[in-house]
């Protein structure tokens, strides 16, 4: 069902015994957050720092769900994710570490980093990085390397 038709939500929320959860990409931040929220169209709230427009909207989407005790969904890996997941009042259950699929290998580092981003330790666990910002490790000869000139 389209995202944009929050009453088909509603109606399947009412519908079924198992939580629902989204949106997933609708656009909107947190205004269509609280909609969905308003309007019981799901029972877990879902956003990530790629689908709302950054940390500041994500975080204002979790304390959201704080104020209406619904549960919050982060939605996707990577640095500002992953440090918006621990730094939630409401339990982050999941970190969503990568994407999985046959062709991708998100063990692979990506040219512009010296390191991953989010390590997996040998219990499965992924911690937040204690470096300065979102942690992230830069090649910064990679960078100045493939710079574009602005001009």
């Amino acid at each position: 069902m389209p995202e944009h038709s929050t009453s088909s939500y509603a109606w399947l929320a009412e519908q079924l015994t198992i939580p629902v959860v989204g949106p997933e990409t609708a656009e909107g931040k947190m205004y269509t957050r609280a909609e969905w929220i308003v309007r019981g169209a799901s029972d877990i709230s879902r956003g990530g720092v790629s689908d709302v427009g950054g940390i500041t909207p994500l975080i204002k989407i979790v304390h959201l769900c704080e104020s209406f005790g619904v549960k919050m969904e982060v939605h996707g890996g990577g640095a500002a994710n992953l440090h918006v997941l621990c730094a939630m009042g409401i339990p982050g259950l999941y970190y969503e570490r990568g994407l999985l699929h046959p062709d991708l290998d998100y063990e692979e580092l990506a040219p512009w980093l010296d390191e991953p981003i989010d390590p997996m330790d040998e219990e499965g666990y992924v911690h937040v990085s204690q470096r300065p910002g979102l942690g992230v490790a830069i090649n910064e000869d990679y960078v100045e390397a493939n710079a574009v000139a602005q001009g």
